[in-house]
């Protein structure tokens, strides 16, 4: 089983706080034509809300560094996307973010154009207040 976000456990209870249901911690796909050539992964939360609506959601951080946190998330964000494309499973994929690692990157030069080539789904958090600050896009 893959290792938690240092934020993975105050994620859960911001959404189960917002009246989501988490439906599985580690969403495991599997990507390949045999069990031989088969790449295993796993996506933090699988979880849905009031009105049915399901969305996996991967938890991450910037620090120490937001250069180095951002590639991390930026490229693992790509994988688990594709892998959900390859599997054509169209639940929404969204990167939960604190609202302090938002504010780091957010209106950056390189982050902009970074997001314009690879569009990210973002759920951003207060950690302080424990709540869902917004969905972007909204769901």
């Amino acid at each position: 089983m893959p290792n938690k976000d240092l934020h993975h456990d105050l994620v859960i209870k911001i959404l189960e706080k917002a009246g989501w249901t988490i439906l599985k911690e580690h969403r495991f796909l599997s990507v390949g034509d045999s069990s031989d050539d088969a790449m295993r992964l796993f996506i933090e939360i699988r979880a849905q809300n009031v009105l049915g609506q399901v969305v996996l959601i991967e938890v991450k951080g910037l620090l120490p560094s937001p250069v180095h946190g951002l590639m991390e998330l930026l490229g693992q964000y790509f994988v688990y996307q594709t892998a959900l494309e390859l599997l054509h499973d169209l639940t929404p994929l969204y990167a939960a973010l604190s609202l302090k690692d938002y504010e780091r990157i957010n209106d950056h030069i390189l982050v902009e154009a970074l997001l314009q080539k690879m569009p990210i789904r973002f759920m951003i958090y207060d950690e302080e207040r424990e709540e869902i600050i917004k969905w972007m896009p909204p769901l």
